[in-house]
């Protein structure tokens, strides 16, 4: 797929008021949808994310081929929903997650206690936007999150840095589809039909619109795979699922396993 000159994704800083609100918001949101995020995410995605997150363990597990044991980051990682599909079907894999809802890291605690023991899987409250180590992990992913991100830069460079050489980032999200009639049918459900669902399962009444208008600020696939390659990542793919309601992009640090 040839690369494509996109206008840069600019960033309005750490210290910025647009982020300091949006992480706010992020965190009381899930004060009232930690507990039931993913019962509702089933509802009214009709159950896709549990389709979309094959092709992330696809990457996986292509990654492993020839590996005797890894070590991953779930960033942003919710309930846990990524983190425990990857220990399902890697048992060879120690995973370390962390979200910047503390509501949603106490329910993949409890989660991991219940079905995990004795895995090495760690979670913990952190901010994708503040450095969190140096050549730490072989695979960082991140799902359905990296759309809240309102530093996009910044979140990718501490992705790049945490990577070991040749350690590989997967991005999965919601995007838009670029093409009618689909976009229109997609943007009608958004706008009209999840907002009464929401309210018929009790979600907190801002989560729609928010889905709504973060699906309509997040970059284009190839504006992502551009910011991808201008942070150092290399081998940078992209895979629009559903015709384009979701997305895979996948990225590569340079190091001898992929130089």
């Amino acid at each position: 797929m040839k690369s494509a000159v996109e206008a840069p994704i600019k960033d309005p800083g750490l210290d910025s008021e647009e982020a300091r609100q949006r992480k706010k918001y992020m965190v009381d949101l899930f004060v009232v949808q930690a507990r039931n995020y993913d019962f509702h995410d089933d509802v009214y995605g009709f159950y896709a994310h549990r389709f979309w997150v094959r092709s992330l363990l696809n990457v996986v597990k292509g990654f492993m081929q020839g590996r005797a044991s890894a070590r991953m980051l779930d960033l942003a990682c919710g309930t846990g929903f990524v983190a425990f599909n990857v220990a399902n079907k890697f048992a060879n894999i120690d995973i370390d997650g962390f979200d910047i809802s503390p509501d949603m890291i106490t329910v993949a605690q409890e989660r991991c206690q219940k079905g995990f023991e004795g895995r090495k899987i760690n979670f913990w409250v952190g901010d994708a936007e503040v450095a969190y180590g140096e050549k730490m992990y072989d695979i960082i992913t991140t799902s359905f999150a990296f759309r809240n991100f309102v530093n996009k830069n910044l979140a990718t460079e501490n992705v790049f840095r945490a990577l070991k050489p040749g350690g590989v980032f997967i991005i999965q999200d919601l995007t838009k589809p670029e093409h009618q009639p689909l976009k229109g049918f997609y943007l009608f459900y958004m706008k009209y039909i999840l907002p009464i669902i929401t309210r018929i399962l009790g979600t907190e009444k801002t989560a729609a619109g928010w889905l709504l208008k973060s699906v309509r600020m997040m970059p284009k696939n190839s504006e992502i795979k551009s910011l991808l390659e201008g942070k150092g990542f290399t081998g940078v793919y992209y895979r629009s699922l559903t015709l384009g309601i979701a997305c895979l992009i996948v990225g590569y640090k340079p190091g001898e396993l992929y130089e």
